[in-house]
């Protein structure tokens, strides 16, 4: 049977020895018994000797012996011993019996309607027998287009589980983390369908890889992948991004913390020592008296349910009040925000972590004669202070006499500075009357945004007394007497053209005569009419107005419609 992925109906049981394999379909998953530690699982050892098993299926041919178990028959049942065997019975019944107890140890105790039926395990490793699939009844892990549809996960170690696919209990109902939305599916690509059309992306979404959504040991459920070049699964995504969040960790009066590698450990809190019951767990050092005093331990949560009272307080002095009040009260969390935050602990402390996420410090409550000091201090990291060192500081060193040359060359350097400062703001502000002055005395804060004003003929003759005084000298050219202007407007171009082509509609006239009887065309006619409204938006006084380059040339090829221009600043000679 070691490469078929079947199983036939003859009645013939399958046993740990000699060893038998059922493979999937592409050689992709297995599932049978093996009597020692496998390279890839099937009917694995319960524990590290070679006398207890479980019947799996597991990913196949992983490299460097991966062992990646992702269902089991008799997950949280007796373990087996090497006796135990698997049989499809004359009755059709596919049972799984061990030598300790002849009762049908396999999940649902299937039935078949056919003779012909067989056990076969398909290539997503599905585990089928007639009705019956192994994805109905998941163990501690889903695999790629498994539905979840509420069904159960339990983790290996029994304590946790994924209930109603959407909340993560400890020793239910202590639930410790819920989702908003329920999980559907985990698909081949990555993705983690949810209700209402929502999905979860993991990191490596989209790259073909094997995964898995797996319940881990410490409570996390996570989705993995495997990358080939590695050799080894990695996380893709994970429902507590901090691992010591998940209830049951640590035992009872421990805190667990984690390390840059994300990797938990419980320590005891002072005025504790480690239980001499549980590994896992911290007892007090001195009990209780009448006379107590409070520990405050930064950023450490003790989330321990049923055994909490929330209160509303004015403030850190309220709080504590309410806890000496109660010889119950094991100590209590406070907010420094404002808010009146105070949570009490009664009888018990369970549940505790340190994280900076929680912003609560909790006053844990000593025996007044508790010499132990707290090691949890700084509201940002975690000073072990377990073992005192006595540390010796050196003496400051002495005061050295070039502290007044120091101060004296500091002072100058800043009269020198500030000397200068005021130097600099005096020209600037000399040369800014100067032109201020000037300014007003040619009306320059009365100039167009396009740029210097234009004066007329008119307006020069009586600023310089008829040309005979000189007003200045100007940077294109003086001003000088000159004949008057001739008596026609078409002694300047641009208004002349404005007014044949706006006012008399006349655009022909502003053609050279010489070439006029070349554009007799009414085409010609509208081109230089769309010139003409071309050039007078690019003389528009607000640049906002004037078009760019690339409409300035749909406009000349009539592309665009050409709306009519305002005249222009330039326009206004006596204005």
């Amino acid at each position: 049977m070691a490469s078929t992925p079947e199983h036939p109906s003859d009645n013939k049981a399958w046993r740990l020895s000699p060893p038998q394999t059922l493979h999937g379909f592409r050689r992709k998953t297995k599932s049978s018994f093996l009597p020692t530690p496998p390279s890839q699982p099937a009917f694995t050892p319960w524990d590290n000797s070679s006398k207890h098993f479980n019947f799996s299926i597991w990913y196949y041919k992983l490299p460097r012996n991966i062992t990646t178990t992702v269902w089991t028959a008799n997950k949280h049942d007796s373990p087996l011993s090497t006796n135990a065997s698997l049989v499809i019975t004359a009755t059709r019944e596919l049972r799984l019996t061990d030598s300790s107890s002849r009762s049908n140890l396999w999940p649902g105790a299937p039935n078949a309607t056919n003779n012909s039926t067989r056990l076969v395990l398909n290539e997503d490793g599905n585990l089928v027998y007639d009705k019956w699939e192994s994805f109905h009844f998941p163990t501690d892990t889903f695999l790629p287009n498994q539905s979840i549809n509420g069904t159960e996960l339990v983790s290996q170690n029994g304590k946790f589980r994924f209930l109603n696919s959407s909340v993560l209990s400890f020793n239910y109902p202590d639930n410790y983390w819920t989702s908003d939305k329920v999980f559907e599916q985990l698909n081949s690509d990555g993705s983690v369908n949810q209700g209402n059309g929502v999905s979860i992306i993991s990191a490596d979404y989209g790259v073909a890889r094997m995964r898995r959504l797996t319940l881990d040991n410490d409570g996390n459920l996570r989705v993995y992948s495997h990358d080939e070049s590695l050799g080894q699964w990695f996380i893709a995504w994970q429902a507590l991004q901090e691992s010591c969040r998940a209830h049951g960790i640590c035992g009872p009066n421990a805190i667990c913390l984690t390390d840059s590698s994300n990797s938990m450990s419980c320590v005891c809190p002072p005025g504790f020592r480690r239980s001499s019951t549980s590994a896992d767990a911290c007892e007090r050092k001195r009990k209780l008296t009448s006379n107590t005093k409070f520990l405050q331990l930064d950023y450490v949560n003790f989330t321990g349910g049923s055994n909490q009272t929330n209160l509303k307080v004015r403030n850190l002095t309220d709080c504590r009040a309410n806890c000496l009040d109660r010889p119950n009260c094991l100590g209590f969390m406070f907010k420094y925000d404002g808010q009146g935050y105070c949570v009490l602990q009664l009888d018990r402390l369970l549940y505790g972590y340190w994280s900076p996420g929680t912003e609560v410090a909790m006053f844990l409550r000593v025996d007044s004669s508790e010499t132990d000091e707290t090691n949890f201090t700084g509201m940002s990291r975690v000073l072990d202070t377990t073992c005192p060192v006595r540390v010796t500081l050196p003496f400051p060193p002495r005061e050295s006499n070039t502290t007044t040359r120091n101060i004296a060359i500091i002072c100058t350097l800043f009269a020198a500075e500030l000397i200068a400062g005021i130097l600099f703001f005096w020209a600037f502000l000399k040369k800014y009357i100067k032109y201020r002055d000037m300014a007003q005395t040619l009306g320059l804060e009365f100039l167009p945004a396009g740029g210097p004003k234009r004066f007329t003929y008119a307006e020069l003759k009586a600023a310089t007394d008829d040309f005979s005084d000189a007003i200045g000298k100007g940077g294109f050219r003086n001003f000088e007497a000159q004949d008057s202007s001739v008596d026609s407007e078409e002694w300047y171009f641009p208004r002349w053209a404005f007014d044949k082509v706006f006012k008399e509609m006349r655009v022909e006239d502003i053609l050279d005569r010489q070439i006029k009887h070349c554009y007799d065309d009414r085409v010609h006619f509208d081109m230089v009419d769309r010139m003409v409204k071309t050039a007078l938006w690019c003389l528009q006084d607000r640049a906002d107005m004037r078009p760019s380059m690339g409409k300035v040339a749909k406009m000349l090829e009539g592309s665009v419609e050409i709306t009519e221009p305002k005249k222009p600043t330039i326009f206004f000679l006596e204005d």
